[in-house]
């Protein structure tokens, strides 16, 4: 069985819900597959947003943008793209964006920006060798598109202080945007280039955003964040999709064979900063720490089919892959790659693993807790996302085998077993008590022992309406941080004389 057909499975399952839960609702209308170029019949946008990116491939930050594009009303504000590209297929040192976008292969994003109305440009990739050759590059396309757009939002660090100024120059207001997390290697690559100064000057970036408070020290400095003039704002996510759904999860679980399995799961594109290695190894020790055991500590767990569920991609990929040969376990791995529909995978999983290098709030420890999913993050990440008491936070500076322990103790916490001989559960936990506890105000969880299986999974799906309740009151709905940025977009980018006409045709 395919994984393709496991989606189908996942979006009937959607899709029966609906319809029984709403008989009175028009069926929506085919949707246009993404092949198809449907670009002229979108209505012209008041306001075009030029977003500077590495590429519209499905990593978090584009996904974000994405996730918002669909959202936005697009007959007033609409996005086109500006990647970078390696000039060297096209024999050139500075191509034009055609030969660049002509010697590529297509984004993930490509087909469905053209759907929405949106357009893709390229650039060559920056280097320290080609400054001058780059500037007069960048400078030219956007002398080519001046007019073209109100506001240029740069989510490229490595050559904002060049391609900002350049935009500002032909008349579009400027936006630096830091994503939620940062990794440890590129603030220090930034400051050793002496870069998070001339990001801040006033012929750069007219507005500072951030979508967290630990990206945004790390990039621009506690100086500017502690006087204001970094402007934070957390993603929000589409919390519908991320709610915990057991159909879906018996779905994908039978169909990948994990019917029966403890799934400790991670979603991160393959980079060094991931610590995907990291993982496998702390894997590694958790089953040499069940086979020898001692102390018969964890005897309960003994016998427990585990495996790895990873959704991303990435250059470490194979380097990862290699190491989780090394270490014996590559047949407990299951790299998955990169998927639209990311929620899905999350019903899978029993425990979230995120040791990730990074400063920040990663969406995946968002998205995680809003499907309800115990954590163990490393102590880098931000403590404002755990919204739910769902994330133990762990140092990096402990090895493998502390984390493993950690791990352990934790399971055992919950009440995981191994399956029992007679019986066809194979563990029992109740993953919700913060929720509760959370949520009803007390300072202890009302005891609860001997949780079986289907009394966990029972818990799980009566969680959603609570994590919702919790995201929406964080402001972290998607329709918030829509109702807000199209409010924000729509206040820089027009000018005031038509400022009250245009707030006069945006819907209530």
């Amino acid at each position: 069985m395919s994984i393709f057909e496991t989606i189908e499975s996942a979006s009937d399952v959607r899709k029966r819900e609906f319809e029984k839960n709403n008989p009175s609702v028009t069926p929506p209308k085919k949707r246009i597959p993404s092949t198809i170029r449907v670009s002229e019949n979108v209505p012209k946008a008041k306001i075009r947003i030029l977003h500077v990116l590495e590429s519209i491939d499905l990593s978090g930050m584009q996904a974000h943008i994405m996730n918002l594009y669909r959202n936005f009303d697009r007959s007033h504000i609409q996005f086109d793209f500006l990647i970078t590209r390696d000039p060297t297929p096209t024999g050139k040192e500075f191509p034009s964006s055609d030969e660049l976008l002509r010697h590529r292969r297509a984004g993930f994003f490509d087909a469905e920006i053209t759907r929405l109305g949106g357009h893709v440009y390229a650039i060559p990739t920056y280097s320290s060798s080609n400054l001058f050759g780059y500037t007069e590059l960048v400078n030219s396309f956007f002398a080519q598109h001046e007019g073209e757009w109100k506001i240029v939002e740069g989510h490229m660090y490595s050559a904002a202080s060049i391609y900002l100024p350049l935009a500002k120059r032909h008349g579009a207001i400027t936006i630096m945007h830091v994503g939620s997390v940062i990794d440890a290697g590129l603030v220090q690559k930034i400051r050793r280039a002496n870069f998070s100064s001339p990001i801040l000057k006033e012929d750069c970036a007219d507005i500072c955003f951030a979508s967290s408070v630990g990206a945004a020290r790390a990039i621009f400095g506690d100086i500017a964040v502690d006087s204001g003039r970094i402007h934070v704002i957390q993603d929000g996510i589409n919390i519908q999709n991320f709610l915990y759904n057991g159909k879906i999860r018996d779905a994908f679980r039978d169909k990948l064979g994990l019917a029966n399995t403890f799934v400790l799961g991670c979603v991160a594109q393959f980079h060094k900063n991931q610590n995907h290695e990291f993982l496998f190894h702390v894997f590694a020790w958790m089953q040499k720490i069940l086979k020898e055991d001692p102390t018969g500590e964890y005897d309960t767990l003994k016998g427990l089919p585990m495996k790895i569920l990873l959704i991303g991609d990435g250059e470490e990929i194979m380097n990862a892959a290699k190491v989780a040969a090394d270490l014996g376990i590559i047949g407990q791995v299951l790299f998955l790659g990169t998927w639209g529909n990311v929620y899905d995978f999350y019903q899978i999983m029993d425990y979230f693993v995120y040791p990730a290098n990074l400063n920040g709030a990663p969406a995946a420890l968002m998205e995680a807790q809003a499907s309800g999913l115990p954590c163990m993050a490393s102590d880098t990440i931000s403590k404002d996302i755990n919204l739910t008491g769902l994330i133990n936070y762990f140092s990096l500076s402990e090895s493998p085998e502390a984390w493993a322990y950690r791990i352990l103790d934790e399971m055992n916490k919950m009440g995981v077993a191994a399956p029992a001989k007679t019986e066809d559960e194979y563990y029992d936990y109740d993953t919700l008590m913060n929720l509760h506890r959370l949520l009803s105000g007390k300072e202890e969880p009302e005891p609860q022992k001997n949780f079986d299986q289907k009394s966990y999974l029972m818990n799980r799906s009566a969680s959603p309406r609570m994590v919702e309740r919790i995201f929406r009151n964080a402001g972290l709905n998607i329709e918030q941080e829509v109702s807000f940025m199209t409010r924000l977009y729509q206040e820089i980018g027009v000018p005031a004389q038509k400022k009250e006409a245009v707030s006069a045709e945006q819907p209530v």
